[in-house]
């Protein structure tokens, strides 16, 4: 279901996760497409998680795809601090008054900074076969496996299907 399931207890931490994803993924983005980013969260959260629990993975706040203090591994960045709007925008949300017009969609990413972000890992794997040093943003970087295309197809593979598009980002159920 596209409402949160115990809406309205939720917590403050909560609030943060959902403003610091917002702050963190894309900020300057669109307000259809925060609103979409918070409710993909909502649904990939196992019974009984918390929003707060889903968008940490028990590892903080901190960098998507990295895990710290023996958590798991952040499904989304959390690295920056939130504004009032996207606190106030979060709590509409889990009040339940802003809708999904994407029914179903759990996951999503900006395929333009996936590639970005890969080419500049493939050239650090590249330096490294070289045995030469990387720089801070390569070493960063690393973790990103896949280009776009490569995502596409993981999660298809996965029996994800393509949702929609809003502003540059892709989602999928």
């Amino acid at each position: 279901s596209d409402l949160w399931q115990t809406a309205p207890t939720y917590t403050e931490a909560d609030v943060e996760a959902g403003e610091r994803m917002m702050a963190s993924e894309n900020p300057r983005g669109s307000r259809a497409l925060h609103v979409e980013q918070v409710f993909t969260q909502i649904r990939a959260a196992k019974h009984g998680q918390s929003l707060f629990d889903r968008i940490t993975a028990g590892s903080g706040w901190g960098a998507q795809g990295e895990r710290a203090n023996g958590g798991g591994v952040r499904p989304v960045s959390t690295t920056e601090a939130a504004t009032p709007a996207l606190r106030a925008l979060v709590r509409q949300i889990l009040d339940g008054g802003v809708r999904s017009v994407l029914p179903g969609a759990r996951r999503f990413f900006e395929p333009g900074a996936q590639d970005r972000a890969f080419t500049i890992a493939e050239r650090g794997r590249e330096k490294m076969r070289r045995g030469e040093p990387l720089t801070a943003q390569e070493q960063r970087l690393l973790k990103y496996r896949r280009s776009a295309e490569g995502v596409r197809a993981k999660w298809i593979s996965e029996g994800a299907r393509f949702v929609d598009r809003i502003d540059a980002v892709e989602f999928y159920t």
